[in-house]
């Protein structure tokens, strides 16, 4: 069982999944956060895209991916990603509040990307998970 329980957006454009990083950290990771007690997965996806990246998703084009565990960053402890897709444009998308970066990275290792991420990429590759924007 996972020691920490978040909401994500994974959102590929051009082949390229868009991934944000906080502060002086170095690794990459999902726009999302945790899930707060009584909220829904899908609302804090919501949420925590626009809490980071200042857009505000329609939720009718929000939908569930799947889960994916992996090792959490920069915490030594295991995360839980409920990861959402969305058919929409984040085109408007921006750095907010505690974001220093958004880059879109090829969907292959990098050492700049959190180690549960590399684990979807994996999943994604392997086709365990289909993205159907």
């Amino acid at each position: 069982m996972a020691d920490i329980n978040c909401a994500a957006l994974v959102y590929i454009e051009d082949s390229k999944l868009l991934l944000v990083k906080v502060r002086e950290l170095e690794k990459y990771y999902l726009p999302g956060g945790k899930i707060e007690a009584g909220e829904e997965p899908i609302d804090t996806a919501i949420r925590e895209v626009h809490e980071e990246l200042n857009v505000e998703l329609d939720k009718k084009q929000v939908h569930y991916l799947g889960r994916v565990e992996g090792p959490a960053y920069p915490q030594d402890a295991t995360v839980s990603l409920e990861c959402f897709t969305y058919e929409g444009s984040l085109e408007e998308a921006v750095r907010h509040n505690e974001i220093t970066g958004i880059r879109y990275f090829d969907l292959e290792h990098s050492d700049l990307i959190a180690p549960a991420v590399l684990v979807l990429i994996d999943k994604l590759n392997s086709k365990a998970l289909v993205y159907d924007k």
